[in-house]
């Protein structure tokens, strides 16, 4: 009987220290990974040692995060994976975001199965397991089977609405595009539904004039303030902006006196600084003799010419009636000028291509040469 004792004695303490390293067995997380042959990283950073070369599929153990990247082992190997392309999902499911318009949500693994859905680039999803190349997602109402080239996996457990980020196209795509060509933050000729650098740098200064989080990524946020009809944030040369990419040349003697008018009111952008004033041509025939509207037209200008007038040559856009047109201007007011409220003492020369001067009625080279660079900026 003491012996029976003694030996449940010495058992007891065996299976208390085993218990913990029990538990921590059972704690063990692994995650699969989702990209072809991912590198696997002595560091959190794409610019460190490559320790092997991770096939589709491969299955990790995931030790901790870190700058979003997941340590992991692999063998014997402990290194670092962008977490973007490990599934792993502790909480039961992860975030993802639908990469272009027109991507299919399908009723099982495979490109035969039937159509759930057709879902929309940045549309969020919730990704609940990695089958093969497939990942089965709740969309909405909806759940499926959605190719894992159409999405991209988010560090978070829970989705936004939507998620535009590079890489991604479609017809949100191009909605964000051009409310930030709009504003003055996108040339109007990147307006193209898919999000490229250009459009994440433009977010990316669209959040730091709103004071947000400047990381490129336009989430429920960033949307929200660029769509708000309240928020009047804009860049200073939002104008010249706007009309980048959709400039033209227009010869004064064939279509460019018509269009610009006697009495039109039209407005000049300047392309080196992007300010832009309205000015009126009340005269000329081989050229638009013009002048400011108002005085702060006139104040603009002048900050433009760098707060002192001069007769120097100027490459303009010239904004009117839907068309936007590469022009020249001097900087000088001279003679009359038709407006003494405009502060502008005389009235300045706007020349289109192959406008001349009227003091020798021939073309001014200077002039010219302002048209064309005003037209090589703006394509």
């Amino acid at each position: 009987m003491f012996k029976r004792i003694l030996c449940i004695l010495l058992i007891i303490p065996i299976c208390l220290m085993l218990l913990p390293l029990q538990a921590a067995a059972a704690e063990r997380e692994f995650g699969s990974i989702t990209g072809e042959d991912v590198r696997l990283r002595s560091e959190p950073g794409t610019k460190s040692e490559v320790l092997a070369q991770l096939p589709l599929g491969t299955e990790v153990e995931v030790l901790g995060e870190k700058s979003g990247w997941f340590r992991v082992l692999y063998g014997e190997t402990v290194g670092y994976v962008r977490q973007d392309l490990i599934f792993f999902s502790p909480k039961g499911s992860r975030a993802a975001y639908v990469l272009g318009d027109g991507a299919k949500l399908r009723g099982g693994p495979s490109q035969a199965s039937y159509v759930v859905a057709e879902l929309g680039g940045g549309q969020g999803v919730k990704v609940k397991q990695l089958i093969g190349d497939w990942y089965f997602v709740v969309a909405g109402d909806n759940v499926g089977y959605v190719h894992r080239s159409f999405l991209l996996l988010s560090r978070a457990t829970n989705t936004s609405s939507s998620l535009l980020k590079i890489g991604m196209e479609g017809q949100e795509v191009k909605r964000m595009q051009a409310k930030l060509s709009e504003r003055g933050f996108l040339a109007k000729v990147d307006v193209t539904g898919t999000f490229g650098a250009k459009t994440r740098d433009a977010v990316s200064e669209f959040q730091k004039a709103c004071g947000f989080e400047k990381d490129g990524q336009a989430g429920a946020q960033t949307l929200g303030a660029l769509y708000d009809t309240n928020n009047k944030i804009s860049k200073a040369n939002a104008t010249a902006a706007q009309v980048k990419g959709s400039v033209i040349l227009l010869d004064w003697f064939k279509g460019g006196e018509t269009w610009l008018h006697k009495g039109a009111r039209f407005t000049i952008i300047d392309v080196k600084t992007g300010l832009a004033f309205n000015a009126r041509r009340f005269g000329g025939w081989y050229h638009a003799d013009s002048e400011p509207i108002t005085a702060y037209d006139t104040a603009i200008f002048k900050k433009i010419k760098g707060g002192k007038w001069s007769w120097d040559r100027r490459a303009i856009w010239i904004s009117y009636r839907g068309k936007v047109v590469a022009g020249s201007m001097n900087g000088m007011p001279h003679l009359s000028g038709p407006t003494k409220s405009n502060n502008f003492p005389g009235h300045f020369c706007v020349h289109l291509l192959n406008s001349k001067v009227h003091e020798t009625s021939r073309a001014c080279p200077r002039h010219q040469a302002a048209v064309q660079a005003a037209y090589r900026a703006g394509r």
